[in-house]
């Protein structure tokens, strides 16, 4: 018995000889899957739920186990989409009821990744070599588990939460015994998952989204990058020994995807991501119009935001970075999520009407139907929400939050962070969410990403090329950690490239220790990202700069 395939054999549900109540001959399975009470949504679940747990308790040859679990599965995948579509449209963290139906759906998927892991492991018992003319049987067991483990995990990252325990060790476990009987790479034709499939493009693929950290990217954008991992599932291959910096270790056994700590590196895979890498580096250089293409494999590319581009390329950075010394923390700091709060406690916890009454500027501004007055009577109290530092390095914090539900945080969101400090000269530093997590406790983990360590709170009105003022717009000025000559600002959405602006900023928000501000009226600024509910601006100055 080789040992991928003791590891396969492990860890499944027990089973027994008794009754269950559940007859899983193929034909009465058929039979009953046709007298489910379909228009009755949650009494099919509930009942479906009953059939797998019945299954995976019997004492069945392996033949009959995989013939019963095609019977149940489109039924289960049904299913799945029905309580999908209860919380796909939903604001994170999701409601108790909404929450539920995600567990819910993960646990279908989970439940036939290992009915049918079972299911290989019993065709090809007790030797674990593949049976005369059963080779198809095992190789269509094999890649219906690994699919549905990595649909369980798709599930999981797409509401921010930690997979179920075993997911990720019996999609290795799946993956290490088809390589080892050469069937991982043969393809099955599967109609649920989109036409033919092979266990090594469904394993790598779902390693790629894992390495480039799915929780740091929005729901909108995973779905994105589901197609574009599997075309790239072919030419970023596993390596025996390390390529390179840019090649996460892929863990032999353990219930955990790729990256360090993975285990004994000694009988570890290594992810080669440098093709993926270096396309995302080639399409950010020829983006026009806020997109560009990728080209995962052969046939046409997939054009693909500038945004998401930034976020691929941060994510391999991180990657290299990680086998970097992260400094063990364990101190609190003050939190406020969002740029509207953020701007609020800048300002000496003065909402937007008053800051700018009390322009340095000296004039009272008053623009009807100005964006800033959206809200504006919400503004007197601004939550703070206190969060623990976990570990931490000179980009920024690994944090966590004890309630979810108080500290409503998305991917991408803005985050101002102090040590305690109270009263009109705490010093706020801005980060930015970029990735987040809600754990089974109930609290919020997240990567921080520190922007600046100063901050200043200040307006910016859009100059139209008559002098007129079109709009004003909350922002803050920040002083980037790497340096540049340039000013800097987070602001909303609603300021685009080529714009002229006006700082107009208060007494409170001079920093004398630091370089001069420069001239209050920018001829043109650069929208250098735009995050949806912020956008990052630069003051453009390649022009001066050349001059000089």
């Amino acid at each position: 018995m080789s040992e991928s395939y003791r590891r396969l054999s492990q860890d499944l549900p027990p089973t027994h000889g008794g009754a269950t109540g559940f007859a899983a001959e193929p034909r009465k399975v058929k039979a009953w899957v046709a007298a489910l009470p379909r228009a009755n949504a949650e009494a099919a679940e509930q009942e479906l739920a009953r059939a797998l747990e019945a299954l995976s308790s019997q004492k069945l040859d392996g033949g009959q186990r995989l013939a019963a679990l095609e019977e149940l599965r489109a039924a289960v995948v049904e299913s799945i989409t029905l309580l999908e579509r209860q919380f796909a449209s939903n604001p994170l963290p999701l409601p108790a009821d909404k929450a539920r139906a995600a567990a819910s759906a993960e646990k279908f998927h989970l439940a036939l990744g290992h009915g049918y892991r079972a299911a290989a492991a019993d065709l090809c018992a007790p030797s674990g070599s593949v049976p005369f003319l059963r080779g198809g049987s095992v190789l269509q067991a094999l890649q219906r588990a690994a699919w549905h483990y990595s649909r369980a995990l798709a599930l999981a990252w797409r509401v921010y939460r930690p997979p179920a325990a075993g997911t990720w060790q019996g999609l290795h476990r799946v993956h290490r015994f088809a390589a080892s009987i050469k069937l991982d790479r043969k393809t099955v034709d599967d109609k649920l998952a989109g036409g033919q499939v092979d266990v090594y493009t469904v394993y790598v693929q779902t390693l790629l989204l894992a390495a480039i950290n799915p929780y740091a990217f929005g729901q909108a954008e995973q779905d994105s990058l589901w197609p574009i991992t599997r075309g790239y599932a072919a030419r970023c291959g596993l390596s025996e020994q390390p390529p390179d910096a840019l090649a996460p270790v892929v863990p032999e056994d353990a219930d955990r995807g790729p990256g360090p700590g993975a285990g004994d590196e000694s009988h570890s895979l290594w992810l080669d991501l440098r093709a993926f890498s270096t396309d995302v580096e080639r399409a950010l250089g020829r983006v026009r119009d806020g997109q560009a293409e990728l080209s995962p494999g052969p046939g046409p590319g997939v054009r693909v935001g500038n945004d998401l581009l930034i976020r691929l390329r941060r994510a391999f950075g991180q990657i290299a970075a990680r086998g970097l010394v992260r400094l063990p923390a364990g101190h609190r700091l003050e939190t406020v999520l969002g740029l509207s709060g953020l701007h609020y406690f800048l300002a000496g916890q003065r909402d937007f009407d008053t800051f700018m009454k009390h322009s340095a500027q000296g004039t009272v501004h008053v623009v009807s139907g100005a964006s800033w007055t959206q809200g504006a009577a919400n503004m007197t109290r601004v939550n703070r929400f206190t969060g623990k530092v976990l570990d931490q390095s000179l980009g920024g914090y690994r944090m966590v939050w004890e309630s979810a539900d108080q500290a409503r945080a998305r991917v991408g969101e803005l985050v101002g962070l102090n040590f305690g400090d109270e009263g009109e000269d705490a010093e706020w530093m801005v980060g930015v969410m970029r990735w987040l997590r809600y754990e089974d406790d109930g609290s919020l983990s997240a990567g921080v990403e520190l922007l600046s360590r100063k901050s200043s709170a200040v307006a910016l009105r859009v100059v139209s090329a008559d002098g007129g003022s079109r709009q004003i717009n909350r922002a803050v000025e920040i002083f980037p950690i790497e340096g540049g000559t340039g000013r800097c600002f987070v602001s909303n959405a609603a300021i685009e490239s080529g714009s002229r602006i006006e700082v107009i900023h208060d007494s409170s928000g001079q920093f004398p220790e630091l370089t001069p501000r420069g001239p209050d009226l920018l001829p043109e600024v650069e929208v250098v990202l735009n995050a949806g509910d912020y956008v990052l601006l630069g003051e453009r100055r390649a022009e001066t700069e050349a001059a000089a």
